[in-house]
């Protein structure tokens, strides 16, 4: 694939991946992608594999691009200490969602999204989420059906807590669970 096709397969999972930092990447020598007669890079599942880990070595446990440069073995080491953060600046959240700093004014214009000072896991997720949504052109007016459907939802979820003793962890159970369900829903008549 080339170099287009890979940023929008990675946008997947890494949001704030771009053509400019696979290029980057490449003139730092952590990854070779092939070229053809013309020029264009070719980007192979093992080339991608590779940028997801380095993607992963760099976002998700916070090594230094310098760090990951100088010990090749972290890229092809499959044992690495997770480190979990618990909360995210407003800086850091958006650079590591793939949200732009207008894309998440929108948010707040349309109340998705309200400022904070701290952020956490959810948030990140959910700006993710919405990081993927924007890349494929929808704007904030578009998502109004999502938080009317959550807000349905809510009213699942309240019945549960009331009618049946059930704790944090079971209640994201209970989340993970409902969303395979409307997901699956959603995909049966497409």
């Amino acid at each position: 694939m080339n170099i287009g096709e890979a940023v929008k397969h990675i946008k997947k999972k890494y949001p704030s991946v771009t053509i400019s930092r696979l290029r980057f990447l490449e003139k730092e020598g952590l990854i070779n992608p092939k070229r053809s007669k013309g020029g264009t890079r070719i980007f192979t599942t093992k080339d991608i594999d590779r940028i997801m880990k380095i993607l992963n070595l760099q976002e998700d446990k916070f090594y230094s691009l310098k760090a990951i440069k100088n010990n090749e073995q972290l890229i092809s080491s499959t044992i690495n200490k997770d480190i979990k953060i618990q909360e995210y600046s407003k800086h850091d959240l958006l650079k590591k969602s793939g949200i732009t700093n207008d894309n998440f004014n929108e948010l707040i214009e349309y109340n998705f999204e309200i400022e904070k000072n701290i952020y956490d896991q959810n948030d990140l997720e959910r700006l993710s989420a919405f990081a993927y949504f924007f890349n494929i052109g929808l704007t904030a007016k578009n998502f109004s059906i999502i938080k009317s459907s959550a807000e349905r939802g809510l009213g699942f979820f309240d019945m549960i807590k009331t009618t049946h003793e059930i704790n944090e962890d079971d209640m994201e159970i209970a989340i993970k669970y409902f969303s395979i369900i409307v997901g699956s829903y959603i995909l049966k008549d497409t």
